[in-house]
């Protein structure tokens, strides 16, 4: 009886391993990457060409999170595209005087010097 419990909990562990394990996903090609690419743990200047609007996920659609002007300062960690093909960062942003807040959010690449 002993055998026969430890066999059954040998195969459940065996099975719940090969359920947990991951395969590395292809590389997607389809969309060239700019250059600079960096890790996410890392946050790299870029300026705002335009009113750049932060926005709460990478969709011209989605919520303004704060209004940024011509000539700020954010930082970008990472980017995405949408299902446009459009190439949003993932930014932060530091405002106010005497007690500055950070934001987070997305803007369009189009409105910062980041390469499109």
């Amino acid at each position: 009886m002993r055998i026969q419990g430890a066999l059954a909990l040998a195969a459940a562990t065996a099975a719940l391993t090969a359920g947990l394990a991951t395969t590395p996903a292809a590389a997607d090609t389809s969309n060239p990457t700019p250059s600079g690419e960096i890790s996410a743990a890392a946050w790299t200047p870029t300026t705002t060409l335009t009113y750049a609007p932060i926005r709460e996920c990478y969709k011209a659609a989605c919520d303004v999170v704060i209004e940024t002007n011509v000539g700020e300062t954010v930082y970008w960690s990472h980017y995405a595209r949408n299902e446009y093909g459009n190439l949003w960062y993932y930014v932060k942003y530091t405002a106010g005087n005497g007690y500055p807040k950070t934001f987070y959010g997305w803007v369009y690449c189009g409105n910062v010097t980041a390469p499109c």
